[in-house]
């Protein structure tokens, strides 16, 4: 399964077209592509369920940067320089010539694994196994369809799966066996997930009182696993400093949310239409501006981590300032005023229902 030979034949099919329609295909299982659609359900159909994929969906990309760094697998470009890296488009310059590993189920060569861990620091190239866009898309369309209960969803998961997956090999950025293993990594916590949205633990995470800075075993349970598992990680070079980021940035967005009492889905579609093109919007924008701004500082080692830290901490952080400005604009109520509005036209229905007002 990590072979170069499957897609050394993939290529050889190659044209423009095709490769600008995988660049397309694979840019679906893509972080930037992957946040918008978190977004868009975020402030568009349902708070409360996409937030609970938004935790799903930070989760996966953390846990799959863990096991990239411990496993510390090539790509194909550096097992084989007769592989093009169609995604990027930059020259393959590796020491290597073949099809790598004989055996189907054997792992690349301890040569190749040795020379590459000893270059890693010093080159741009970047771990293999498992493929996080292949997990990422898992979870999403997997937790979605788990969320909303949607039939069509679920029958449309596999099929985007896979179209990610063969784009991964076409453009010569995975294994078979990274796109297998980043499947498994999706499905494994898609079950976890599904465990959670039948526990009590799905409620418990919409509840106020359990994020008041006390010492409650609920309370510290789920501050170390949203505060501190990030930190202790990137202290011990598993995760980078972007993905402590933005799985920080989102969950001090919640906290400040919730803090201030969630908002309600009510709402026109206009009014969902301009929650979702603020929250993209503010979103996109502090994205751009960072990695303009912050390129400048990138090659200053001193300073290099934070950079990398606040290009995602920053714009992940936005969504509070979007709850907030769609709030202030009337798009949004308070979750108690919500529900206090929805007591009282209850009421109002009864008795005019028994004859008591008219």
């Amino acid at each position: 399964m990590f072979q170069t030979e499957p897609i050394i034949y993939l290529q050889s099919f190659g044209n423009d077209w095709l490769t600008s329609l995988m660049i397309l295909i694979t840019a679906m299982g893509s972080s930037a592509f992957l946040a918008a659609i978190i977004i868009s359900i975020t402030f568009g159909i349902n708070f409360r369920k996409g937030f609970l994929l938004f935790q799903l969906l930070i989760w996966t990309g953390l846990i799959t940067e863990v096991i990239k760094t411990v496993v510390a697998f090539p790509r194909p470009d550096f097992v084989d320089n007769r592989v093009f890296n169609l995604e990027s488009g930059v020259k393959n310059t590796s020491p290597f010539s073949g099809d790598g590993p004989e055996g189907v189920f054997k792992l690349p060569s301890k040569e190749v694994l040795d020379t590459f861990r000893l270059q890693k620091t010093l080159t741009h190239s970047s771990f293999g196994f498992p493929s996080g866009h292949v997990a990422l898309t898992t979870t999403l369309w997997g937790g979605s369809s788990a969320i909303f209960n949607s039939k069509v969803i679920k029958r449309m998961a596999p099929a985007m799966v896979l179209l990610v997956a063969f784009s991964r090999m076409y453009l010569g950025r995975h294994f078979l066996g990274d796109v297998i293993g980043g499947a498994t990594v999706g499905l494994i916590l898609l079950i976890v997930f599904t465990l959670v949205l039948k526990s009590s633990l799905k409620d418990d995470f919409f509840k106020k009182e359990n994020f008041d800075l006390v010492l409650r075993r609920q309370n510290v349970i789920l501050y170390f696993f949203m505060f501190v598992v990030p930190p202790v990680l990137t202290a011990l070079s598993l995760i980078s400093a972007d993905v402590a980021g933005f799985f920080l940035g989102t969950n001090v967005a919640y906290v400040l949310i919730l803090r201030k009492g969630l908002p309600d889905d009510s709402g026109s579609i206009e009014q969902r239409v301009l929650r979702v093109f603020i929250a993209l919007f503010l979103f996109g924008f502090s994205s751009l501006i960072l990695a303009v701004g912050l390129d400048s500082i990138d090659t200053i080692a001193y300073f290099s981590f934070l950079a990398e830290f606040l290009k995602t901490f920053i714009p992940a952080s936005t969504i509070w300032v979007s709850v907030a400005i769609c709030t202030k604009l009337n798009l949004y109520k308070k979750e108690e005023e919500f529900i206090s509005s929805r007591d009282s036209e209850w009421n109002r229905k009864s008795l005019k229902k028994s004859g008591k007002i008219y």
